[in-house]
């Protein structure tokens, strides 16, 4: 059992954690626990140290969260993408995601750390916005749509990119 930890210290030391921090990039915090906690030596463990710190540094990187949504007007077509590393890129993947669906699409709004979401009401007019959470961002959207006049507004994507 002892070479068993051993071995999972040795992998996370090493580079096994790395896996961790793109997973948890938007919440050191939950990725340091997750990454630490999955170690559970049942003697002193003086190298702990040594996975805690592999931990906080695979958990600290900086991860991409650009993200964008595009919506056709006309067809309803949508398409959203998170998680790239610059705006053009995330614009890019949302724009190609709503091609794959209409033929009318546009990117309606992009966003960095945060939430975005884009209502329509049935005369066709759409409104974005954002917002730090997805419930925020829809809330946003759709009193954005009332406001400029839209009737029966709906949210027609919402997406978040942290």
């Amino acid at each position: 059992m002892r070479r068993f930890f051993l071995i999972l210290l040795l992998s996370l030391s090493f580079g096994g954690a790395a896996p961790l921090a793109s997973a948890w990039a938007g919440n050191v915090n939950a990725c340091i626990d997750t990454c630490f906690s999955s170690f559970h030596p049942p003697y002193d463990c003086p190298s702990c140290t040594a996975l805690r710190d592999n931990c906080v540094k695979e958990c600290s990187k900086v991860g991409p969260a650009y993200g964008a949504i595009a919506y056709g007007r006309t067809s309803g077509a949508w398409g959203s993408s998170y998680q790239w590393d610059s705006r053009a890129k995330a614009e890019s993947s949302a724009m190609e995601n709503c091609q794959k669906y209409g033929n009318d699409c546009e990117v309606m709004v992009w966003f960095h750390d945060e939430c975005g979401a884009v209502a329509a009401g049935d005369d066709g007019a759409a409104f974005w916005a954002l917002g730090d959470g997805e419930g925020q961002a829809r809330e946003n959207a759709v009193n954005k749509c009332v406001e400029g006049g839209g009737k029966n507004c709906e949210i027609e994507a919402a997406q978040c990119s942290r």
